[in-house]
């Protein structure tokens, strides 16, 4: 069985709603899912401005539903340091000081959401170690960010993104040679990637959008969920997951494990499955 999650980032305050609406109203219409990476505050002429409960409704709705999972997406998604340093709004902060702000925006989206929020995302997939304790003390589930490490102490669980919405068929293609290791895909996606944001570089539209869930609902090989559920049901722990991946860029073995996808299963299913379906 091939999984697959599809985390929107930065629905807040101040995002387009009718790209929110029109990626709900998709997968509603194809009965899938998606896990939504939420800004609980953004600045706006300088002044810290809340996500609205008239401005969450929509998403509320949707995740009455089941359509949308609702995860944290950092505490105001503003970079500390400016050009040429990389954009981070958590790594190098102490931890008090982390622990205080994810807290106060996990507070705010719970109020809005009527629930524990138990994913996080950090903003530009950045973070440190102490972004690792603060969250593990607090309570949340899963990271979802870039492929570092975890350490063991910690039950968090990490749920890296692999490929973005123009990546599907040439991933999909790639995680059928490994169905029997399990391959897990995580597709990341923003507004500004589709036409009716405005942006000037689109990838697609919601016509693509729809094409691309209905492509996905068609091969029953393959199982839409969202985060949440990869977490709580992911075998693989996260040193296994960091081998995966290490694996992948040798040159002799690299074969033996997919490149856009990750695999929850031991490393010879991942070769049985390569060896049976090519």
């Amino acid at each position: 069985m091939i999984r697959l999650a599809f985390r929107f980032d930065d629905p807040s305050e101040t995002s387009n709603q009718t790209v929110e609406a029109g990626v709900i109203e998709a997968l509603r219409r194809h009965q899938a899912c998606a896990t939504l990476a939420v800004i609980p505050f953004r600045v706006v002429d300088g002044k810290k401005i809340a996500l609205s409960a008239a401005r969450a409704q929509p998403l509320v709705e949707a995740m009455r539903e089941s359509i949308v999972e609702i995860a944290q997406h950092g505490y105001m998604h503003q970079r500390r340091n400016p050009e040429p340093a990389s954009p981070t709004e958590f790594a190098g902060l102490p931890r008090d000081e982390q622990t205080t702000l994810i807290q106060s925006g996990h507070e705010h989206l719970k109020s809005l959401f009527g629930r524990c929020i138990k994913g996080f995302v950090p903003p530009w997939n950045s973070y440190d170690g102490e972004t690792l304790v603060a969250l593990d003390a607090l309570g949340f589930k899963y990271l979802s960010a870039g492929q570092r490490h975890i350490p063991h102490l910690l039950k968090l669980k990490t749920i890296p993104l692999t490929a973005h919405l123009n990546d599907i068929p040439v991933v999909l293609h790639e995680a059928r040679h490994f169905r029997l290791a399990n391959p897990v895909i995580v597709v990341v996606f923003h507004h500004y990637d589709f036409t009716e944001s405005g942006s000037s570089n689109p990838i697609t539209d919601f016509a693509g959008f729809d094409r691309i869930l209905r492509m996905i609902r068609e091969d029953q090989r393959v199982r839409i969920c969202t985060l949440g559920e990869l977490a709580n049901h992911l075998n693989t722990d996260t040193c296994q997951l960091m081998r995966h991946q290490h694996w992948a860029r040798y040159r002799y073995i690299r074969h033996l494990v997919p490149k856009r996808s990750f695999l929850d299963a031991a490393l010879w299913k991942s070769a049985l499955s390569r060896l049976i379906h090519g």
